[in-house]
């Protein structure tokens, strides 16, 4: 059965988990946690409430919100990636947790021409194709997707990755999960919508049929348009479908729904932008457009 997440990002608080999760919620993902004891205490709490939880990497927060270049093009910095990556797989392996996520592309891999939004990522934290060729690309992602296959069978934990930004790159991208389907697919229906926006010619319902058999979870959020920037994390309120200053994240779970019905859902949104009732409600219209695209959602 499908299952609906909140997030707990950097502590559990029960008080936290009280106040955003009602009976539609039946899992958290959690992310940069201070030290081992406190990610045990959220695997003891999920073990005896019934709650499944999954590891937005990396598991501990000492080092900040430090994302494995998993396509570096320099050899040294792409193999201390793996190395990392590793380590955060053996970790999230003694907990219990669903899953473990990484971000892929990382860095975000992209060409002009685009759209330069502010809150892009800058030149520092991406790549040109100048920097990775696709030759490089496609050996870089080949590589990893092997190591991530030996690591799920060697540690029996499920790994999965998230997209970034992959410009010109999508075709190497979907083809490494239709070549190792047992890594599976994050879907952030924010990015997505921004890729559209930001990137011309790329068709986000195109890339939806590709891609929909390997999706594993959906980062569902909205993004809210000025004329030069954008606001993101939103709450996904079905008043804004029809609102072209918003992004168009219920018609992609719509869409993506009808042709995948097992994949888990995440609300990574801002969750006190609205009033309690209000989310309620978003969980309320997220279970039932599943429900009705044959995917029952599991409730507590």
């Amino acid at each position: 059965m499908r299952r609906l997440q909140i997030g707990m990002w950097h502590e559990f608080s029960e008080a936290r988990w009280e106040q955003l999760a009602d009976d539609h919620i039946s899992g958290m993902e959690i992310s940069c946690y201070a030290n081992r004891a406190a990610v045990q205490r959220v695997s003891d709490f999920c073990r005896l409430h019934q709650v499944e939880y999954g590891i937005h990497g990396p598991v501990l927060g000492n080092s900040g919100y430090s994302l494995p270049l998993l396509n570096a093009p320099e050899p040294e910095v792409f193999h201390e990636a793996l190395q990392q990556i590793t380590s955060e797989v053996q970790l999230a392996s003694l907990y219990g947790a669903d899953y473990i996520l990484f971000h892929y592309p990382f860095y975000p891999t992209f060409q002009a021409p685009f759209r330069p939004y502010p809150r892009l990522p800058d030149v520092e934290r991406r790549y040109s194709n100048s920097q990775l060729s696709r030759g490089l690309f496609k050996e870089r992602s080949q590589e990893l997707f092997e190591h991530l296959s030996t690591l799920q069978l060697h540690y029996g934990q499920r790994i999965v990755l998230e997209h970034d930004f992959f410009g010109e790159y999508e075709d190497i991208l979907i083809d490494q999960f239709h070549a190792f389907p047992d890594i599976q697919f994050v879907l952030d229906t924010a990015r997505l919508d921004i890729t559209r926006r930001a990137f011309p010619g790329f068709d986000p319902y195109a890339f939806l049929d590709q891609i929909a058999p390997h999706v594993y979870l959906v980062h569902y959020s909205n993004v809210f348009y000025e004329e030069h920037a954008f606001t993101h994390h939103l709450p996904v309120l079905a008043l804004h479908e029809h609102d072209d200053n918003f992004g168009d994240s219920l018609a992609y779970l719509r869409y993506l729904a009808t042709s995948n019905q097992a994949f888990h859902l995440t609300f990574e949104h801002q969750a006190d932008r609205i009033s309690r009732q209000e989310l309620y409600q978003v969980y309320q219209q997220t279970a039932t457009l599943l429900e009705e695209r044959g995917g029952p959602v599991l409730n507590r």
